[in-house]
Order: C-alpha cells, then sequence, then structure tokens
C-alpha cells in the first residue's frame, strides 16, 4: 500500500478526479501552478531561513529577510503561474509576501518563546501497529516551550480565517502528533500551533489521546476507500479555478479547448452548436410548457367546478370524456416529530412493527454512494445491488463573473 500525505488525503476529498490523474496516472502538467501556492512557498522559504540561521546564532534583520524573500521570488516567478483573479497582478502578491514576513518578524522578535528542534522535518505516521497503513509528512516548525510542551508550527497564508470547529476538526497537524509522539515517546503534552499570517494571529489547540485514536481510525477508513475507488468522478466546485489539471478534465476539457479558439472558430465547434440549439429549444419548450400549464390548470378547475355544480362525476366532449375521482392518501406524521415517536410505540406495544418496517432503499444507494458505512459492509452490500446507468442532460446557464 502507498504511503499517504495529508494533502494526498485532501486531494481525494476535494476531487476524486484530481486525485486520479495526479497520484495514480501521475499525469504531467504544463501549468506551473497558482500564484498563492507560489506566495506560500517563498514566505515558508523566508521563515526557515529565518529559524535555520537562528541556530548558528545569526539573526537575521527585518531588511535582510525581505530581501531575501525578494531574491527568491524573482529568481523562481514564472509567467506560466497561474493569477485566477486578474485584478492583481504578481507585484500586488509580493507585497501581501513582505507584509506577512514584516508582521511575523515584529510580533516574535527576538524569537526566544521556545528552542526549535527541527525545520521542515519529515515525520513518519503509523496508524496501525501492522505498519500497512503509513503517512508522511513535513512539519514547517518543530519547537519545545520552558513548560515542557512541544509545538508543532503551521504557516498558513490562506486570505480567509478559519472558524473554530476547523482548528478543532484540522487533521493535518493533529497527524503530525501522532508522529510525534511515536518519535519523542517521553513528550510530555502536544500543542498544535497555527500562525494565519495574513491576519497577524496565531491559533493553538491540543488533541486527548483518545481523539488521536479516532483520528487514526477515521484516516484508516479513508484510506480503504481511497484504496477501493473506482470510477475516481470529478467533483467540480469553486476550486477548479486553481487545478492544474483542468485541461485534461472531463468536466472542463472541452472549455479549455475553446478558450484559444477565434471567434468563427468557437461558433462553428460541433460542440458548441448543439449545446446552443438545445438551450434554444429548451427554453422554447419551458415557455410552451409554462403557457399551457397554466391554462391545463385553469381548464382542470372549470372542470372540477362543472362536475360539482351539474352534480356528476364524468363530462362528455365530442370524442373524449373526462372522469372526475376522489383520491385518498394516508398521511402520517413526520419523521422526528413526537407524533411520529407515539405512533411508533402503538405499533410495538401490538406486535405489528415488523409488518410495517422496511427497508429504505433509496437511502441505502445514497450511503453506498456517499461511502458512509465501512469499506467491509459496503462491499458486502454491492452484492446484492444492480447499478442502471443512464445519461440525462441537465441544461444550465453560463456564469460571467
Amino acid at each position: 500500500m502507498s504511503t499517504y500525505s495529508h494533502s494526498r488525503l485532501s486531494c481525494f476529498e476535494q476531487c476524486p478526479q484530481k486525485y486520479k490523474l495526479n497520484y495514480i496516472d501521475k499525469v504531467e502538467t504544463e501549468i506551473e501552478g497558482s500564484v498563492e501556492a507560489f506566495l506560500g512557498s517563498r514566505v515558508h522559504e523566508s521563515l526557515e531561513k529565518l529559524y535555520r540561521d537562528l541556530r548558528y546564532q545569526k539573526e537575521n534583520t527585518l531588511d535582510e529577510l525581505l530581501t531575501f524573500l525578494n531574491e527568491e521570488w524573482q529568481k523562481n516567478w514564472s509567467d506560466e503561474i497561474v493569477i485566477v483573479n486578474d485584478k492583481y497582478t504578481p507585484e500586488n502578491y509580493l507585497k501581501m509576501a513582505k507584509k506577512y514576513i514584516t508582521d511575523y518578524y515584529k510580533r516574535y522578535q527576538p524569537f526566544n518563546q521556545e528552542k526549535t528542534l527541527a525545520l521542515e522535518e519529515r515525520i513518519r505516521i503509523n496508524l496501525d501497529d501492522s505498519g500497512k497503513y503509513k503517512l508522511q509528512g513535513y512539519i514547517d516548525r518543530l519547537s519545545e516551550t520552558k513548560d515542557g510542551y512541544y509545538e508543532i508550527h503551521d504557516y498558513k497564508t490562506n486570505s480567509r480565517l478559519p472558524l473554530p470547529e476547523y482548528i478543532e476538526q484540522d487533521r493535518q497537524l493533529a497527524l503530525y502528533a501522532i508522529g510525534v509522539k511515536d518519535r519523542y515517546p517521553n513528550v510530555e503534552d502536544i500543542r498544535l500551533v497555527w500562525h494565519f499570517l495574513a491576519f497577524d494571529k496565531e491559533i493553538d489547540s491540543t488533541r486527548t489521546d483518545n481523539e488521536l485514536e479516532i483520528l487514526k481510525q477515521d484516516t484508516i477508513e479513508l484510506i480503504d476507500a481511497i484504496e477501493s475507488e473506482e470510477e475516481f468522478p470529478a467533483n467540480p466546485s469553486s476550486l477548479c479555478d486553481w487545478c492544474e489539471f483542468k485541461p485534461m478534465c472531463r468536466q472542463w476539457s472541452h472549455l479549455s479547448k475553446l478558450e484559444n479558439k477565434p471567434v468563427n472558430e468557437y461558433l462553428n465547434d460541433p460542440g458548441v452548436q448543439l449545446v446552443n440549439k438545445y438551450a434554444k429549444l429548451k427554453n422554447k419548450q419551458k415557455q410552451i410548457d409554462e403557457e399551457l400549464g397554466s391554462e391545463i390548470k385553469k381548464l382542470e378547475e372549470a372542470i372540477k367546478h362543472f362536475a360539482e355544480k351539474e352534480q356528476i362525476d364524468v363530462i362528455f366532449g365530442s370524442s373524449n370524456k373526462v372522469r372526475i375521482t376522489i383520491n385518498e392518501r394516508y398521511c402520517f406524521p413526520l419523521k422526528h416529530s413526537k407524533e411520529r415517536a407515539e405512533l411508533e410505540r402503538l405499533l410495538k406495544k401490538y406486535g405489528k412493527w415488523d409488518d410495517v418496517v422496511q427497508i429504505d432503499t433509496s437511502v441505502i444507494g445514497k450511503i453506498i454512494q456517499e461511502k458512509t458505512w465501512n469499506s467491509e459492509l459496503l462491499k458486502t452490500l454491492k452484492k446484492y445491488v444492480v447499478i442502471e446507468r443512464s445519461k440525462r442532460l441537465y441544461l444550465s446557464k453560463i456564469q460571467i463573473d
């Protein structure tokens, strides 16, 4: 079994197709990556330099650190780097990076809050005793405080400050904590520290041994789901704008081919012509359906009124007739309501519960699709399921920013 990482797991959760293209097919792309990722790399390099030089009793001045950042930025910059928001230039992002470093430097100087133990340290994580389920990662900075805590520091250049539940549920640093505990068995406790550089804010958290055990099991289940995946479907979202695999994704490859075509070739593209014609006919059909639906509803009300007035159940036309019937449908209390609970207790009291309980196949289908049960049970369930596939067309407007 492969050695996983937090980023690899997150990639699958974000989009299984992206995971397949990246980690299984190992497709190489011409896209350098996003400017956000580039900024993050340069900021991490600068902070690594700061603490690495401190180990050799050299404290960089802020100007020296900013000079290093600027040099690394210019040396590594490429016009192939993607800037999704074209309102901003590379210079805007460089200024952001300089501000992150400046704020951090002024906040923590003289950088003697704790003792640095490791920088960009590779950590191995075993999730089970057999060593079957393994992960690896790189800790931005590992330190020891004066009160005996080990701290796992992570530098974030996100443009949004996360909600509190993100911190409490974050998997990455918690997984690193498992690896650190294995490497240093005598450590008293571990504090997880996030530096949200865009906001000059530090947030910390801890995990109990029980929480780490639950995390191990959850991660094992996720790895099992990845290993048993066969389809690797695409999961379109707002993150697609930053995806380097967009040109070969089944969701976006046609658009990628169209983007560089001149207008005449674009309009003559068979796909464009088919969708334009389809959209035109569907819109026309919708308009006709709305008009007919309104007329039919009026006629139905008139027919009901006429039948009630004349005290008849069948109305005859030239070559057709309409029969009016009264249908009864039994309505029961909603699930989770007080009345529903009372109804269930009544049926159980009289021994009739088993007569009315049925398998809700739609719910089971959703469970299989979303893989909310363990992989062994899902595998067994699939023996009783026949998957019928059919293609449906969904027409929607293209959103223009």
